[in-house]
C-alpha cells in the first residue's frame, strides 16, 4: 500500500524522481528486508519509475551505503594536521568512525561512479603530503591501501562485536583454554588480561604501528 496522498505517477524522470528523494524515503527502513516496492511505495510511484536511477535492490543498497557514509565522514571534518603524519591519524579516526557508523550499511559500501568521489577529499590530503615526504609511487599507494585496510578491518570488528569491549572469537578461545588447564600459559595471560581491542587506545595502535613502518620506509 502506498504511504502517500495521491495517484501513482509514472517513470523515470517524469515521476518527478531524483536520486535525492529516493534516498530520503529509504533512509529509515530497515536495510535486511529492505525492497524496491517499498521505497516505491514511500514515494508513490510505480516501482518501475525507479529504474531511472536505481536498478535494483543491491545497487539501492550501495546507494544507501555511500549516502549514509558520506553523511556521517562530511560531519566528521577529518583533522588532518600539518604533517602525514596527522593527516593519516586523521584520516583513520575519521574513515573508523564514519564505518562503525553507518552500522548496518557496511556490507554494502563501494565507490562505483563519480558522484561517489565527493568523499575522498581527505584521502587525497594523505596521499598528497605522502608523495612530498619522499616517498615513492609505489610506498605511498601500499601504504594508502595498508592504511584503509587497518580502518576497515577495524571497523568490520568493532560491527560485529556490538562495540563490546569483549571479541567474540576471544572469548571463544578463553572458553577452550578454561578446557586445557596448564596449556599455552602465554595465550592464556593475553587473553586473561581482557584488553579492549575495539576502543579508541587499539585503534591509535594500530595505527602508531602503521606510520612507524611507513617511517622506516622513508628515503635517508
Amino acid at each position: 500500500m502506498s504511504t502517500s496522498n495521491g495517484p501513482r505517477r509514472g517513470r523515470g524522470t517524469r515521476a518527478g524522481l531524483t536520486r535525492d528523494r529516493i534516498l530520503s524515503a529509504a533512509r529509515d527502513l530497515d536495510p535486511l528486508t529492505l525492497t524496491m516496492q517499498q521505497v516505491a511505495d514511500a514515494l508513490g510511484v510505480d516501482r518501475k519509475a525507479l529504474n531511472h536511477h536505481v536498478t535494483d535492490r543491491d545497487s539501492l543498497l550501495e546507494m544507501l551505503a555511500i549516502d549514509a557514509f558520506r553523511r556521517r565522514f562530511d560531519a566528521s571534518r577529518a583533522d588532518l594536521g600539518e604533517s602525514w603524519q596527522d593527516a593519516c591519524r586523521g584520516y583513520a579516526t575519521a574513515l573508523t568512525e564514519s564505518v562503525v557508523d553507518i552500522g548496518a550499511w557496511l556490507g554494502h559500501l563501494h565507490f562505483t561512479s563519480p558522484n561517489d568521489l565527493s568523499i575522498v577529499g581527505p584521502a587525497e590530503v594523505v596521499a598528497a603530503r605522502l608523495r612530498q615526504a619522499g616517498f615513492d609511487t609505489q610506498t605511498a599507494s601500499r601504504g594508502m591501501h595498508l592504511l584503509v585496510s587497518i580502518c576497515q578491518g577495524f571497523a568490520r570488528d568493532v560491527v560485529m562485536s556490538g562495540r563490546s569491549a569483549d571479541d567474540v572469537q576471544v572469548a571463544r578461545v578463553r572458553s577452550a583454554l578454561e578446557r586445557s588447564p596448564g596449556e599455552y600459559p602465554a595465550l592464556r595471560e593475553l587473553i586473561e588480561s581482557r584488553i579492549d581491542n575495539h576502543g579508541a587506545d587499539q585503534l591509535r595502535f594500530d595505527v602508531d604501528v602503521f606510520i612507524a613502518g611507513m617511517e622506516r620506509l622513508l628515503p635517508a
